[in-house]
């Protein structure tokens, strides 16, 4: 399931880029600006229908941050999902144990084919869900979490609903959706932006479990 919803994301990275009729960063062509394609409210084509993206929320503007190392990207993410965990209501984490360890550096979709393209970090898990909790009404409630951040956040058609997109104007991707089948806890699929591959490296520990602030 995680290599299914790893595709998910990369086809829908990878048909925006391509779809829209403009675009405030370019993905991660070595002529470019590192940084993966960000959507601005054009149509959207990918998966099994088409959909479209409502326009970015007043004030929205990516200023996007490409990492100088993948620590940092790293770094960031994982600030992120505590963020997030911290909002939802206790006892919630992000368990990435059902997809060998969740975390991966590869080239990013719209690189060039070359030796050495620019790579992404994303973090793939879980979000354990105590037994009282709604878990479609945890999805939503996390995207108006990012949605106050200032986040561009909006539902995709041709995804099992609930879910939600969610575009920091940093340059960071992350999506949370119900489970397809259903019987799984909601899946969240955190991405950075891209960065020179010459800085990706295969030694740096990312937690398996991630757990709230405290304090």
């Amino acid at each position: 399931m995680g290599n299914e919803y790893r595709r998910g994301i990369a086809q829908f990275q990878r048909l925006m880029a391509l779809a829209l009729l403009g675009f405030l960063t370019v993905g991660c062509h070595t002529e470019q600006p590192l940084g993966p394609p960000i959507p601005t409210g054009a149509t959207i084509l990918g998966g099994s229908t088409m959909t479209s993206a409502p326009p970015p929320p007043p004030g929205w503007k990516a200023a996007v941050v490409t990492p100088t190392s993948q620590q940092q990207a790293q770094d960031t993410v994982l600030a992120y999902l505590k963020k997030t965990l911290t909002a939802l209501p206790p006892g919630i984490a992000f368990d990435a144990s059902r997809y060998s360890g969740g975390t991966t550096a590869v080239p990013c979709n719209d690189s060039p084919l070359n030796t050495n393209p620019p790579v992404e970090f994303t973090a793939t898990g879980d979000l354990t869900v105590p037994s009282e909790v709604d878990a479609d009404k945890l999805i939503t409630q996390t995207g108006d979490i990012w949605k106050s951040w200032g986040w561009w956040v909006f539902e995709r058609d041709d995804f099992r609903k609930p879910n939600r997109f969610g575009y920091s104007p940093d340059g960071y991707t992350f999506q949370i959706r119900a489970s397809n089948p259903p019987g799984y806890p909601p899946s969240v699929i955190a991405t950075s932006p891209c960065f020179p591959h010459d800085i990706a490296r295969d030694d740096i520990p990312f937690p398996r479990t991630v757990t709230a602030e405290v304090g």
